[in-house]
Order: C-alpha cells, then structure tokens, then sequence
C-alpha cells in the first residue's frame, strides 16, 4: 500500500489518475492541444488508444458533464474513452449511461480509501489491476563529483516530487558529512498551503536504512567523492541524476565536471541511466541558453546511449529565491504563493520525464 498525496488541485488528480494508468503498463500521452476540450490525455497499450478526461469535482460528476464528453466520442477519430471523476457520478448520469449500453465508454472514481479506481461503469471496467503498487523500489542517486551545485536540493525536493505523485518514497542520506540529514532529520515535510496537512518523507542515514516493504523510490544523496559512497549501492542503482551547474566563464569546466561525474559512474555503474539536468536555470538569460549549447556540443561527443543532457526549455530547476533559501527548516520549498509555486512545478515535471523515459 503506498502513501496517497494530498490532492490540492484538478492537477494533483489527473496525475494520480495517470499514475494508475502507467501502473497497469499503459503509456500515458499527454493532451498537447490545449484548446483540446474533449479529454485530458490519452493511455495506449497494444495499439489501443483510449481518450482519458478527469474531474476533481467537489460532488459527483451530473449527466450534462457525461453527455458532454459521450458526445465528444461520437464524434471522435478515438474509439474508446474514459471519465474518471473524484466524487463519483450522480444517479442519473449513471442510468443514461447504462440505458444505452455503451462497449466503448468507462466511468470509474478513484477511491482514496482502496487506493484504486472502481468502475462504476461497467461494474467490471478495465480488466486489468488498478493499484499503484511496484514490487521491487525503483533507485535514484544524485551524483555531482564536485561539491555545491544543488545536489542535497535536488535529492530532498525530486523525492518530495514523486511522493506528491503518489509513490512511497524513502530518502537515504549517503553523504559522509549528512548534510540532508542536517537539514531534515528524520522527517522532510512537504507543505500542503491549502489544508495546512503537511506530508513527510522519512530520511535515512544510510547505515540506518534497512530494505522495507511496499516502497516504490529511493532516492541517494551522494558524497561528492565517489570513493566515499557506498560501492554496493552505486552498484545497485537504476538511475543517476547530475546537478549540471551554468557556470559564467567557465563553460569549459563545468562539462569537465559532467564528464568526469559521468567517468566515476560508470566505474562503478556501467548500466544505469544518467540524466544531466541543468540546476539554478534562468530561461530568460540568453547567456544560459548560450552556455548551455556550448557544454551540450561537448557531451554530444560521448560514445553513452544511456547517458543525456536534458533540454533546459523542457526540464530543468530554474533559478528561484525558494530553494535559494531552502535549508534552514525541513520543509521543502513547494509551498505556493498566488496558486505558483516553480520549484514543485520543476520537480514534478522532471519526475514525470522519468516515469515516461524509464520503467518505475
């Protein structure tokens, strides 16, 4: 059973909903058309292509809103849709539906009890399982081999992304000096600004740590010096993540720092994926989208399909007086000011390109 996120907005659910999708192996495809208003995102599997439209209502979804999207399928290239709603759906939506009898049409709610969508029509639904469950934790170690570049940031705040995601997530402090563990303690708390019920995350020294049932992520906080990391970690690890810093006038050794991070991975790590994301990125600096082509020219020239510099107009951490101040309290910086907050859009997307590139 996994720790389900609190649901702040329409946002928070339709990433729960994906969640459950991708845990029945359906590939999720988001809506690019944005003046698209008849569904959120689609799920294929084996050529099936399914239109998903999502609704955090307050009460239960009412027939108006099932008709609506019955008729955007009707007339749709799509064969088969789906409306999940977090209320469930009034009585009347529900017999229109079941007069008609539908074979290509599905209502499910997702019930935070169980933790799992049920269908409310057909009574069976999807024929596979719904749960969020992954039987072995999926590892993530950030990894810079030079000190100050937002590693410790990265680790605490992608963690407290996957949680909001819904996956149970443990934090292992592998760093010698235990900075994070400075920070946090025992607990990282990620603040919830709507409902003031905060969600914490456990953080582990890593002599701590021992293996625990029904988690989905860990995430590593590593030293700097590799050879001070724990060898039968590294080893085991499924994915590494590099802080890439934009350095002014020193383009050259910031790639030195990336290749040579890359270099003392794979020593030890000749399997893993390694994602570079540019750390502290300010879109509007032309000198940033400078520097950065400039480093990505260099590891372009690396003979590592596994290995990959993240385009910083897609995914990066931007620049942001939050996790500039992040530090002296254990909550993350994801509390939102004017319904914003960029550090948790940052690290929601960065974990939701993980979950699409590698099998977590």
């Amino acid at each position: 059973m996994f720790d389900l996120p609190n649901i702040e907005n329409a946002f928070d659910f339709e990433k729960i909903v994906q969640m459950a999708f991708r845990s029945i192996n359906f590939k999720v495809i988001p809506n690019k058309k944005s003046n698209e208003p008849g569904y959120d995102f689609l799920v294929e599997k084996e050529k099936r292509l399914i239109a998903v439209q999502v609704k955090n209502y307050k009460r239960s979804v009412a027939i108006n809103v099932v008709h609506k999207f019955r008729t955007f399928m009707d007339t749709s290239e799509l064969k088969e849709g789906i409306l999940i709603s977090s209320k469930g759906f009034s009585p009347a939506a529900l017999a229109s539906i079941k007069t008609e009898k539908l074979d290509h049409f599905y209502l499910g709610h997702f019930d935070q009890n169980q933790n799992k969508v049920v269908w409310d029509y057909p009574k069976n639904g999807m024929p596979q399982s719904n749960r969020l469950e992954t039987p072995d934790p999926y590892r993530i170690a950030v990894f810079t081999a030079t000190g100050g570049v937002g590693k410790t940031t990265v680790t605490a705040h992608l963690a407290g992304a996957f949680s909001l995601s819904g996956y149970k997530t443990n934090i292992i402090d592998a760093d010698p000096d235990l900075n994070l563990h400075r920070i946090t303690g025992d607990l990282a708390v990620i603040p919830n600004t709507r409902t003031n019920s905060n969600q914490s995350l456990h953080v582990y020294k890593a002599e701590d740590w021992t293996p625990q049932e029904n988690v989905d992520v860990l995430l590593f906080d590593c030293s700097p010096v590799m050879d001070c990391n724990d060898n039968n970690i590294m080893e085991k690890v499924d994915c590494f993540i590099i802080p890439a810093p934009l350095s002014p006038l020193q383009i050259g050794n910031d790639a030195e720092v990336l290749l040579r991070s890359i270099e003392k991975i794979r020593a030890d790590n000749q399997t893993a994926t390694i994602f570079m994301v540019i750390n502290r990125y300010y879109a509007a600096n032309k000198a940033d989208k400078k520097r950065y082509q400039n480093i990505k020219r260099i590891i372009d020239q690396l003979d590592d399909s596994s290995c990959q510099l993240l385009d910083p107009d897609r995914i990066s951490i931007r620049n942001s007086r939050l996790l500039e101040n992040w530090g002296t309290q254990p909550d993350l910086s994801f509390k939102t000011v004017g319904g914003r907050c960029y550090p948790r859009d940052d690290f929601l997307a960065l974990s939701e390109y993980l979950l699409e590139s590698v099998e977590i």
